[in-house]
């Protein structure tokens, strides 16, 4: 009996150590110290972090043992998976008894619960930690907050759903939080200043701010007899120009329920200034409470006054009253921020996998091989054989032409590839107007033999790998070094033949701008354009929403003659489908239709997918050329290659009065603020899916020229699915709102009717309406203005 046990003992024992002697490598546990090194890691900010956004995940490393040297690493699998794929790591030096801090950007949606942080040596996990932390999705909007009190911003989290529907996470940062660069600072859709010592940031993290909002981010600057002390050296980006403070004894201008409004039991610290550029959303008593303006791609808003004091701070309106602020203030900018670092970057993706240097042959060359072939190992070969009677050796003869007619194709394909990497770059660059710009790029490298790679791409935004998707992966193909001024991309056992690819997204700050002097005349538009950038572009077009111009080229100091025609009414109607193609080279138009698939056709689609067309109409006439230079400095590491690059470039041009003093007022600077609906609404990007019901919107059309007599307002509206929604204009006057026929004639309001429809702030507030019980989509509505500047 105990002879039986023993033996089944023996057996259960031989039998686990067989499991693990045939258990997968990456199954087994890392090896690890005696707790000689300990890691803390935090993800995000406070352990909140965007699915959308790369996460910055800051590691406290402490050692208690011997000094070690390592790289510390996060592994991460597409959407949080067990399939890793890509390791984001830094290298790390820590003595006995130290601690260090570093911090990995990684991209969110990469971040699940099988995500750990290591400390490696070599293969050896010395220390592992799980990244942990809350992920929130895409839609969430997170508010930064810079205060001198922690709850300055609660409200923001309050704001009622019908008011503003985004949900809301508001973290209160303290300075050493703060980011050194954009790209972490990317995660924050709001910064939020206020009553906070800007100089206790080093001048990275200002750098950092200022960066971020010129590449698309909300900042609002606020503190009230603090204000100077919280803008310091941001207060260029600032609307208004401060000038000093004062004290109001009312505030009947901040409410949107005059039931409601904030009642002062003692005088209340304003800020004083004057607005220098964008618009006063609120104002009282002459004084701006409230002013937006762009910069960049971004935005600045301006609050006079502090958002932590009483009793405003706890105002029981308050937190509807910023719904509406936000609404006014940011548009639809701020429900439109929640992208991943591959949204809007799949036609370069597209576009990269085309290397000129690996064209398919012409289909008539390919024809006419295959014939010659079938023919030689055919006929010609069978009536040779056959004059010398051998027609046996047919059954060696054709076999042995076959293998020479592969070594041969085999040979032209080695030679048409050659021996280095091919690197091929497709890039995008947005000019922002201000002597900025923004750039996305991706590289594919082509490899011609088998072995590991590494890809650097200089400047200090986000770059990525872009990998297939492969369900067995369980070791990293990819390592990631994100360094100040670089990231360094390493693809491990890159396979004979094949392609990886990267893409990156970064802010160039000085390119120099497209100087226009363009002016409205005798139904035209005519003037120069200048080229003060660095850029020489060919292929260049000079577009309104209707017309174009083309030229050869514009070399940097040169000078175009632009004249196209101009009709204020067909400018309102947005890009859409194929008209992007305009901007194709002719060369490469002979497909030009809806699905050029040519590499320039792939291209130009990414100013459709990014929405840089509806960026575009914030100036009726963009212009866009191509340059066979790269966006961005990409290149392979310690290999010879060759590059192959292009770019797209497209910059928005201004647009001054006619002599006469005629302007227009192009529809991408008044935004549709949505203000209200009573069935719930989905945003879709480019309008709203909505069941039957009412969804508002209003217009700020006040111009910035505040000396501008309005001539006509241009409504366009449109659904994709052709949806007849009943329009109604609200009657300031009245306060109902009237039919559309009776405000609008031909989609035109008339100078006379503007007393009635436009607000004393120049508000225009249209509601829409459709009776269908399911879905329907209302596109954007689009205003432009004419009118007439009047000297002072």
């Amino acid at each position: 009996m105990n002879r039986t046990k023993s033996k089944q003992w023996l057996l259960a024992f031989l039998s686990c150590l067989l499991l693990l002697t045939c258990m997968p490598v990456g199954w087994l546990p890392g090896v690890q110290a005696e707790g000689a090194v300990q890691l803390g890691v935090i993800a995000g900010i406070g352990g909140d972090y965007k699915e959308t956004s790369f996460v910055p995940v800051q590691v406290t490393a402490s050692n208690s043992g011997a000094d070690i040297e390592g790289n510390l690493v996060v592994t991460v699998g597409d959407w949080g998976s067990n399939h890793l794929n890509v390791a984001y790591y830094q290298p790390i030096s820590i003595a006995k008894g130290a601690t260090k801090q570093v911090t990995i950007s990684v991209p969110g949606n990469q971040v699940g619960p099988n995500t750990y942080v290591s400390l490696m040596q070599g293969d050896k996990v010395v220390a592992k930690a799980s990244v942990g932390g809350r992920r929130y999705s895409g839609d969430t909007l997170f508010v930064g907050v810079l205060a001198s009190h922690p709850d300055t911003a609660n409200f923001l989290g309050a704001m009622p759903k019908t008011a503003f529907n985004n949900p809301v996470r508001v973290l209160p940062l303290k300075a050493e939080q703060m980011p050194v660069n954009r790209t972490q600072l990317q995660m924050v859709d709001v910064l939020l200043l206020n009553n906070f010592a800007l100089d206790s940031l080093s001048g990275q993290q200002i750098d950092a701010i200022r960066q971020w909002t010129m590449a698309g981010g909300l900042l609002m600057i606020a503190g009230g007899a603090h204000y100077g002390k919280t803008a310091g050296e941001l207060k260029d980006l600032s609307p208004v120009e401060a000038t000093g403070v004062t004290t109001v004894a009312a505030l009947p201008a901040l409410t949107v329920d005059k039931n409601n409004t904030p009642g002062l039991d003692r005088p209340f610290t304003v800020s004083t200034g004057v607005l220098r550029e964008g618009t006063a959303i609120y104002s009282e008593a002459g004084i701006p409470l409230v002013a937006v303006r762009t910069v960049g791609e971004g935005k600045v808003m301006y609050v006079a006054y502090d958002l932590a004091e009483e009793p405003v701070a706890s105002w029981s309106g308050n937190s509807r009253f910023w719904a509406d602020v936000l609404n006014k203030g940011f548009g639809t900018t701020i429900h439109r921020i929640h992208r991943s670092p591959m949204d809007g970057i799949w036609p370069l993706d597209h576009a990269a996998d085309r290397i000129p240097a690996l064209k398919m042959p012409d289909i008539k060359w390919l024809a006419l091989f295959f014939a010659v072939y079938a023919l030689i190992a055919g006929p010609v070969m069978f009536y040779l054989l056959r004059r010398k009677r051998k027609q046996s050796w047919m059954w060696g003869a054709v076999p042995a032409l076959a293998v020479v007619t592969g070594i041969a194709i085999f040979t032209v394909g080695a030679s048409q590839r050659g021996t280095k990497p091919l690197l091929h770059q497709v890039g995008f660059i947005q000019m922002l107007g201000n002597g900025s710009a923004q750039a996305k790029a991706v590289a594919a490298m082509f490899v011609p033999r088998s072995s590991d790679y590494e890809i650097e791409v200089e400047g200090s935004g986000r770059s990525w790998p872009i990998l297939p998707y492969r369900p067995d992966q369980t070791q990293p193909k990819a390592w990631v070094w994100s360094q100040a001024d670089r990231t360094q991309i390493q693809f491990k056992q890159v396979e004979f033949w094949s392609m990886r690819k990267v893409g990156t997204e970064q802010f160039l700050s000085d390119v120099g701008t497209f100087e226009s002097d363009l002016r409205y005349v005798e139904g035209g538009l005519r003037g120069t354009v200048t080229n003060k950038s660095k850029y020489t572009l060919r292929d260049v077009t000079v577009a309104t929403d209707t017309q174009n111009q083309r030229f050869p080229e514009i070399a940097p100091g040169e000078t175009i003659t632009v004249e196209l025609k101009f009709d204020p009414a067909t400018q309102n109607r947005p890009y859409r489908g194929s008209r992007v193609h305009q901007f194709i080279p002719a060369q490469y138009q002979g497909n030009a239709g809806p699905y050029n698939n040519s590499r320039e056709g792939q291209i130009v689609d990414i100013l459709e997918e990014s929405h840089n067309l509806a960026g575009a109409r914030k100036a009726p006439v963009t212009l866009v050329g191509w340059m066979d230079a790269p966006a961005v400095e990409i290149g392979i590491k310690d290999r010879s290659y060759k590059p192959y690059n292009i770019s797209l470039v497209a910059a928005p041009l201004s647009i001054k009065p006619s002599p006469d003093g005629y302007t227009f007022v192009p529809s991408g600077e008044i935004e549709a603020v949505r203000i209200g609906s009573s069935p719930g609404v989905d945003d879709v990007g480019d309008g709203y899916m909505m069941q039957g019901g009412e969804i508002t919107f209003d217009f700020p059309i006040q111009p910035k020229q505040k000396n501008l007599a309005i001539f006509k307002i241009h409504l366009y509206t449109w659904s994709n699915d052709n949806t007849p929604f009943d329009k109604q204009v609200y009657n300031w006057k009245t306060g109902e709102y009237d039919s559309y026929d009776k405000a609008f004639a031909s989609n035109i309001m008339a100078q006379e009717k503007t007393s009635v429809y436009l607000s004393a702030e120049g508000t225009l507030r249209i509601k829409f309406s459709h009776s269908f019980n399911e879905h329907r989509h209302l596109g954007l509505p689009v205003i432009s203005v004419e009118g007439k500047v009047i000297q002072p």
